[in-house]
């Protein structure tokens, strides 16, 4: 499609791209300079992330909790002196 067509007809191509999800070509002076294509989507990668989940939990378990205990315990104590 030249570019004194895609000026007539633009909002019908960006349609055509959204709804058809049509790619067009856009010629000037006889090269093709741009094209027009609907956004693509990056779907969730289930298996990837299924993955990552599983390395996390193997270093949870071998953290040590009792230094999460310890820190819990000192934050109760007041650390500001009565004014």
């Amino acid at each position: 499609m030249t570019v004194t067509e895609l000026r007539k007809e633009l909002f019908d191509v960006v349609a055509a791209a959204k709804i058809n999800k049509q790619i067009t070509n856009i010629m000037l002076h006889g090269e093709v300079v741009a094209e027009i294509r609907p956004k693509q989507t990056k779907k969730f990668d289930w298996e990837k992330y299924g993955k990552d989940m599983e390395r996390a939990r193997k270093y949870l378990n071998r953290f040590d909790w009792s230094d999460v205990e310890k820190i819990r315990e000192e934050s109760k104590v007041d650390r500001f002196p009565k004014w």
